[in-house]
């Protein structure tokens, strides 16, 4: 049985709590645009990993989904990269949800969303109190999806009711675009074949993303969203302009592979701007300092944020073309947190590189 989710995660405390007050009544909207990346957190026997779901393009009939993930299992690193597409109308009508990705699964399921609920499951809940949501067993997700085909990936869907959770709305705290945010969530709860699922959707009926869920053994708990645009879709660049007015950045959206300094392709975008930036400005000097969580030996997480910042610092030369003296690099472990190791949130916060300009 799984407790439900707490109106505030315990992890909003100090910092996250002024935030939460401060950002309650004017969230971040989440555009639902090329870019958008949503990154979940997830804790391990072996250490936190993270999947992470970037948006590739949309046109008027589908989004393409690109969903990556990186997953220690019996000692070997276990990757997954998978594309889907999710029909337009399916993110507005659909009461189906998988949350399951798969390497032999079809890249269209019709009828499913994947990065959340649809408009009209939000709705219900909002209007209503209730609403129906169908969800698969995960062992059958790469099940054929021609419905003329026996077994297929429909014969394992169970649709069961949920039920909003009081009336108001949950401020749940995360990392928005390398910042924290405290972004308004409905909650929801309900029973699938006697597990208890709980869910936390995003409040906003034109992008109504999972922020959190548990049910039964399988949970979510997005720690990190980064986009590009803003809802009216201009560019923007939080990167730089925190460069410029405070001389240094969290940067979160360059990812490792687990216990790794190999830098994942989804690292690509941000590592190119930073790039971008040191081009527009050559008079600029940085510090690329790498930073962990505290899961781990102190020597080797030490050692592992040394590595970390060298590999930024690499592909910032040898692919950028930035001259290699203007940029350092240093590693400090687990010794400059910024925020709690207790939960997965706030060692997500933790896990980072930062840049800092030098004279």
């Amino acid at each position: 049985m799984i407790s439900p989710l707490p109106l505030i995660h315990q992890a909003a405390h100090g910092l996250w709590s002024i935030v939460a007050v401060l950002t309650l009544h004017r969230p971040p909207q989440i555009p639902l645009c090329p870019g958008l990346t949503i990154v979940t957190a997830v804790n391990d026997k072996d250490g936190d990993y993270e999947s992470i779901k970037t948006i590739q393009s949309i046109d008027d009939r589908e989004v393409l989904l690109r969903y990556s993930s990186e997953r220690k299992e019996n000692g070997v690193v276990n990757k997954l990269r998978v594309q889907r597409r999710i029909l337009l109308d399916d993110l507005r009508r659909s009461n189906l949800y998988l949350i399951h990705f798969h390497n032999r699964a079809a890249t269209t399921i019709p009828g499913t969303t994947a990065i959340g609920t649809s408009t009209s499951v939000l709705r219900a809940l909002k209007q209503k109190g209730s609403a129906q949501l169908g969800l698969f067993d995960g062992t059958y997700s790469a099940s054929p999806v021609d419905p003329a085909i026996h077994p297929n990936i429909y014969d394992y869907e169970e649709v069961e009711p949920i039920t909003r959770v009081g009336t108001g709305v949950v401020s749940l705290p995360m990392l928005v675009n390398d910042a924290p945010a405290a972004l308004p969530a409905i909650e929801a709860t309900g029973d699938y074949a006697g597990d208890k699922a709980d869910f936390l959707f995003l409040d906003d009926e034109s992008n109504p993303i999972a922020l959190r869920y548990r049910i039964g053994k399988n949970a979510l708990d997005v720690v990190k969203i980064a986009y590009a645009c803003d809802p009216r879709g201009a560019v923007v660049s939080r990167l730089e302009r925190a460069l410029l007015e405070t001389g240094r950045a969290d940067v979160y959206s360059i990812y490792f592979s687990f216990n790794s300094d190999e830098i994942r392709e989804e690292s690509d975008s941000t590592l190119r701007e930073i790039g971008g930036i040191l081009h527009r400005h050559p008079d600029w000097k940085l510090a690329i300092n790498g930073h962990t969580d505290n899961i781990g030996r102190d020597e080797y997480n030490l050692d592992l944020s040394r590595r970390r910042a060298a590999a930024v610092r690499e592909t910032l030369v040898r692919r950028d073309g930035i001259a290699g003296g203007r940029l350092t690099t240093a590693g400090y472990g687990k010794r400059d947190p910024k925020d709690t190791n207790d939960t997965l949130e706030g060692r997500a916060r933790n896990r980072r590189v930062e840049l800092v300009r030098t004279p």
